[in-house]
């Protein structure tokens, strides 16, 4: 089970917005791509995409650029993979292993689940350079 390189793009580029969500100031993505260290043609894409789905919002004007749909720590990480991958639940998105090797990586799967849940932007954004 591993992050989509969307999802990986989109978790370095999150906790370099504003925290406070729709009413901080925007960040274009070249400002956003530089600071993430990510590429920008593709992050423009993954920020659409996660527009679409309501995590983020754009910005037109002077302050204008991506924000936050809202505050950091109400945006989950799960929240964030799951916009990327079009599913409703984790397990959608990452389906279980069937017969011996299921029972051996479940509880992992579980853990994992659990982080994503509870892992915020804010918390990501903590380790943010």
């Amino acid at each position: 089970m591993f992050l989509s390189r969307a999802a990986e793009v989109a978790l370095a580029a999150l906790p370099q917005l504003d925290g406070r969500g729709p009413l901080a100031p925007g960040l274009g993505v070249k400002a956003l791509a530089e600071k993430a260290n990510v590429p920008a043609p593709f992050l423009a894409k993954v920020l659409q995409r996660l527009v679409e789905r309501g995590v983020l919002r754009s910005k037109r004007g002077r302050t204008g650029g991506f924000v936050l749909g809202r505050p950091s720590s109400e945006i989950t990480v799960a929240d964030v993979v799951l916009a990327l991958e079009g599913h409703e639940e984790l397990d959608a998105a990452f389906p279980p292993l069937h017969g011996p090797a299921g029972r051996l990586f479940a509880p992992v799967r579980s853990r994992v689940f659990n982080v994503m849940k509870t892992t915020t932007v804010a918390d990501l954004g903590k380790d943010a350079p």
